[in-house]
């Protein structure tokens, strides 16, 4: 069954092969209980450096495709409702950076409240702006761990990133938005292709694995 609003479908349901098999037999059926889920749902595509503002943070999120619903499955994950996770909250010492000067290091210290205490993915929006740092240099543009360090770096313009965190036990997600000032010596273009070797680089750090 599906609710319509004349042009798509908001809501997609359909019988699991035993609530098939009861209305087969001509009993009586009557739904008590149903699951709703938004695991199709990437939040890390939020934007909150969009450029036409507010209006347009969840855009991406808006424009996903619904998942057809599968009489098959017997479980799934929900980002917004889980009843293990009630009243936990994923929080950091600072949600935004302005004014950052190039070269300053910038730790991420997450905390789960409420919750088991659990490592972090992260994951930068643009390593032109800002990158991981391990003990010896070594860069890449996700890592995981408990804590991180960034490095702000030099660039031609003023120019803001997001970091997106996710525990990896909960599931939850918060996002950081850094905004790194001008250096007039650099030659670093900020909007340039990512260097490519930051997906291959590897970390030999004690903050953070990757």
């Amino acid at each position: 069954m599906g609710f319509l609003d004349n042009s798509t479908v908001t809501v997609d349901a359909i019988l699991t092969k035993k609530g098939r098999q009861i209305l087969s037999q001509g009993g009586n059926f009557n739904i008590t209980k149903f699951a709703l889920s938004d695991e199709e749902v990437d939040y890390t595509l939020y934007d909150v450096t969009h450029p036409n503002g507010t209006d347009s943070y969840g855009a991406a999120i808006e424009n996903i495709s619904v998942l057809e619903a599968s009489p098959n499955r017997t479980t799934f994950n929900s980002f917004l409702v889980d009843n293990s996770l009630a009243g936990v909250q994923l929080t950091v010492t600072q949600k935004s950076y302005t004014g950052v000067d190039a070269n300053t290091p910038i730790p991420l210290k997450p905390e789960t409240i409420g919750g088991d205490a659990e490592s972090y993915n992260y994951v930068i929006g643009n390593t032109n702006i800002v990158k991981f740092e391990d003990q010896v240099g070594n860069i890449k543009q996700a890592a995981s761990g408990e804590v991180v360090n960034l490095k702000a770096q030099s660039i031609t313009v003023k120019a803001t990133t997001t970091v997106t965190i996710t525990g990896l036990t909960s599931g939850l997600t918060e996002v950081v938005s850094i905004t790194v000032e001008a250096d007039a010596t650099s030659n670093n273009d900020p909007n340039a292709p990512k260097d490519p070797t930051d997906e291959t680089a590897t970390s030999s750090g004690t903050n953070y694995t990757t």
